[in-house]
């Protein structure tokens, strides 16, 4: 697994997590079924913007080996050349 795919893994992760525990804890007091949805709720939003950051690390992953691909071609000509 690529060091940039795993980092935006780890912290979509962690935003997933902070974003479903302020759920919860802002309906702890209520309980019952608003506690639950507040957690489905929170877990949703959570999983929608962690997947976005995880997202913006495997683009930059991408990025990253396609400049590294034209930089090695351009070494393979220049070599021939």
């Amino acid at each position: 697994m690529n060091k940039h795919l795993a980092t935006g893994i780890l912290v979509g992760g962690v935003f997933t997590g902070v974003i479903t525990w302020v759920a919860i804890t802002d309906a702890l007091a209520q309980g019952g079924l608003a506690l639950l949805a507040s957690a489905v709720f929170g877990l949703a939003a959570g999983l929608c913007i962690g997947g976005l950051i995880a997202a913006n690390f495997a683009m930059l992953a991408f990025e990253e080996s396609e400049h590294h691909a034209k930089v090695a071609e351009r070494k393979e000509i220049r070599a021939t050349t």
